[in-house]
């Protein structure tokens, strides 16, 4: 059974960059997509997803309020941050939800697959 994916991003061409890079690396999983933090949500509870990648700047609640959301419904779902802010107290509000990675959105290509890899394996990822 492939694993889920779940992308949560307000930017269309983002998730789409990001879905284009999962299939061109052929570690096939199955990918889904939301555009808020509330579509989010309600797409994780229908789909179960092994992952949820999230922004954390998306309208009405943000990402980190979404992953918490997450978390407390499906404990076993493995949150990735993926942002344009790289800023500490982002860092430890992400820590208190229990997410698994912080990743810049300008290291996407250079850290998701990694840290994709490391969920499935159950092994810890660098911040």
């Amino acid at each position: 059974m492939k694993k889920k994916i779940l992308i949560v991003d307000d930017h269309a061409d983002f998730r789409s960059a990001v879905i284009k890079h999962l299939k061109m690396s052929a570690v096939g999983v199955e990918v889904f997509e939301a555009g808020t933090g509330e579509m989010g949500v309600a797409k994780a509870s229908c789909v179960k997803p092994d992952i949820v990648l999230m922004d954390i700047n998306l309208p009405n609640i943000t990402g980190l309020e979404a992953a918490r959301q997450i978390k407390e419904d499906h404990p076993d779902c493995d949150i990735i941050i993926l942002t344009i802010f790289d800023v500490a107290v982002f860092k430890k509000a992400a820590e208190k939800v229990r997410v698994r990675a912080f990743i810049g959105k300008n290291e996407v290509y250079e850290r998701l697959l990694p840290a994709i890899q490391e969920c499935f394996r159950g092994g810890k990822i660098r911040a």
